[in-house]
């Protein structure tokens, strides 16, 4: 495959997972189990019809660096989603506005996914 490892890498010896994607469409649930297993992920959950929590199992094979965006659609009302484990506790929540869709994106630190980014449409 001819890569080449980066600058001040020489005396490192990791394991790379290539830099596959996935999309889950869990159903809704007050709380959703979510497996990560790539380096980018796509998470968009049904239509929220209340409020739910998030849980993350991360597969030991996803390194620092992975990607996971969020899909979350409300319906006719507001509604708060919780990120619970897997997340950094720094965001504990995201309120989706009734009748509309939030995009959140998290980069994994090695230890938990990050919030990098947020859009409340």
């Amino acid at each position: 495959m001819n890569f080449k490892a980066p600058e001040g890498a020489d005396s490192l010896v990791r394991e790379v997972l290539f830099p596959l994607a996935q999309k889950l469409t869990p159903a809704y649930a007050a709380a959703i189990a979510v497996t990560i297993k790539q380096m980018n992920t796509f998470l968009q959950p049904a239509e929220l019809t209340g409020n739910a929590t998030i849980n993350l199992t991360i597969d030991t094979q996803v390194t620092a660096g992975a990607k996971l965006m969020v899909k979350l659609d409300a319906d006719a009302t507001a509604r708060t989603v919780t990120l619970g484990t897997g997340f950094d506790a720094g965001m504990a929540s995201v309120v989706v506005k009734a009748a509309s869709i939030a995009f959140v994106t998290f980069i994994y630190d090695g230890t938990a996914f990050v919030p990098a980014y947020s859009v409340p449409v």
